[in-house]
């Protein structure tokens, strides 16, 4: 199987969870890693595509909108994804409110999620969120672990469907 993993990263945090994905993947997949500005969008090949953004006003960063809306909507058609951000860990925001906000609101994950389930994607798993400490990091502990454990979850439910 090959995996797409496609991330943009403000302090570093986003790259290195996406860095230690495509290592936990890269021994049983072929595993292409890359930064939004250097992924393109040509998806040949391509059985899963992961995309991870930080959360910065409860959406993923201009240029990973950007790189959903110019990805082909036929090659998205019945193609395994997932989404993934970094977020300020919940008992780091203050105040209370904007918790609450940010629950209503939603995250990163969240939009790139509903974009590639609406492009034509067969999602594999729910997005997920993974925490930094204050908003530039580093990350919570064990982040990169839990990481690696949900990459090959969105790989063996990839894989279930070729």
């Amino acid at each position: 199987m090959s995996v797409f993993i496609v991330y943009d990263s403000t302090y570093g945090n986003t790259e290195a969870i996406a860095q230690a994905m495509a290592a936990e993947l890269a021994g049983t997949h072929s595993v292409r890693v890359a930064s939004v500005t250097e992924a393109g969008t040509t998806l040949r090949g391509v059985t899963a595509l992961i995309v991870g953004s930080p959360t910065h006003a409860f959406r993923p960063t201009p240029a990973i909108l950007d790189f959903l809306n110019a990805l082909d909507g036929t090659a998205l058609s019945g193609l395994a994804a997932a989404a993934f951000d970094t977020r300020i860990a919940p008992v780091e925001i203050k105040p209370a409110v904007l918790r609450w906000v940010l629950d209503v609101a939603g995250y990163a994950a969240d939009v790139i999620h509903r974009k590639l389930e609406a492009r034509g994607c067969r999602m594999a798993t729910q997005p997920a969120g993974f925490c930094v400490t204050g908003t530039e990091g580093p990350l919570v502990e064990g982040e990169l672990e839990r990481a690696k454990g949900w990459a090959r979850n969105v790989a063996l439910a990839a894989a279930q469907n070729l």
